[in-house]
């Protein structure tokens, strides 16, 4: 008659005593388990070494909002505002920087031009999820520029700045052929892209700042009419302290060392340290639970202490709770005055 096998058979059919069971089934346990233990450590490791698994992971999140801007009550404003191809920026030793324009098609007389940078910590987001804001300002009758710039860590800093600062050249140049006034030129952005804006005003009105950046521009500081800054960062010396989320990665993405605050560069990108008497009018704003709010306010005292004419909009002590970027959800009434700010800010200093 013919043996049935155990299923605890071994190989060569005799069958396994418990024991062995037991031994089988713990080296299976202790290998599972350092599996585990690798796949969580192993992520811990490479985040010691570079950042940019987490700046990965954040741009795969919140970078891949499509639209940051919540109209509101604005939402028709910007149905016939026309939108230009993507024009090419080059950057000499740097990758090519995009500008999208809008407009609402009048040509003359010729409009006011502003460089609009969005944020994202340096390491995401695009020009896109702000296009529609960009095309509000577009509809009040200004020939908005939308700044496609390239992203840390795989470019890192000064490749945003220097594409910032040739995209503002490049529309002193060039807006007359599409309805603008090279004269009465701005810059805003939000967030890293307000960090931008701020810092592209200090170079156009620096020289000292200029020469230590090797940078040059065509623009000169009247034709700048003014910078539009959104809840920035501008002081790098001091930033650490808002414990604004992620900023670590952030910086350590943009200047390509995880000691970032020891980088001698620091004073480049802190407007709060850069700016002089000549800086550029400014409009200030931040949300009352922004954690960058004190960076608004360190500003703000830095520049009006210069003598510069500064225009800031603050709901400190409101109890309105507004966020980090408040100024894109115009569904709120904060967000819509913020707005109307801006607007006037822009008409008062374009005559």
């Amino acid at each position: 008659m013919r043996e049935i096998e155990s299923p605890h058979g071994a190989a060569d059919g005799r069958p396994v005593s418990k024991g062995a069971r037991w031994h089988v089934s713990r080296r299976s346990v202790v290998r599972a388990t350092a599996i585990a233990l690798l796949v969580i450590l192993i992520p811990i490791v490479v985040n010691q070494i570079t950042p940019r698994p987490l700046a990965f992971v954040l741009r795969a999140g919140v970078g891949m909002i499509e639209d940051s801007v919540n109209m509101g009550p604005y939402a028709d404003r910007v149905e016939r505002i026309t939108t230009s191809d993507a024009i090419r920026v080059t950057v000499e030793d740097q990758p090519t920087a995009h500008l999208t324009l809008y407009s609402d098609g009048e040509q003359t007389p010729p409009k006011p031009v502003i460089l609009l940078i969005h944020g994202g910590g340096w390491i995401l987001g695009a020009a896109s999820q702000v296009a529609t804001y960009a095309k509000l300002l577009a509809s009040e009758g200004y020939l908005v520029a939308n700044l496609e710039y390239s992203l840390a860590p795989e470019h890192e800093y000064p490749t945003a700045i220097l594409q910032s600062v040739a995209a503002l050249d490049y529309l002193h140049a060039n807006s007359a052929r599409f309805g603008g006034d090279p004269t009465r030129l701005f810059v805003g952005g939000n967030s890293a892209g307000a960090q931008l804006a701020a810092q592209v005003g200090a170079i156009v009105t620096n020289p000292v700042l200029r020469q230590e950046m090797g940078v040059s521009v065509d623009v000169s500081v009247s034709d700048l009419r003014g910078v539009i800054l959104y809840s920035g960062p501008y002081d790098f010396h001091t930033v650490d302290r808002t414990d604004f989320p992620a900023f670590d990665t952030f910086a350590w993405s943009y200047l390509g060392r995880k000691d970032w605050s020891t980088d001698p560069r620091l004073d480049q990108m802190s407007t709060a340290l850069t700016a002089t008497p000549d800086y550029p009018p400014t409009y200030l704003t931040a949300g009352d639970a922004d954690p960058l709010e004190p960076q608004t306010y360190e500003l703000d005292a830095k520049l009006r202490a210069k003598g510069v004419d500064v225009t800031s909009r603050y709901w400190t002590g409101t109890g309105s709770d507004l966020p980090h970027d408040y100024i894109f959800d115009l569904s709120t009434s904060a967000a819509q005055k913020a707005f109307v700010d801006t607007v006037k800010f822009l008409n008062d200093h374009s005559e």
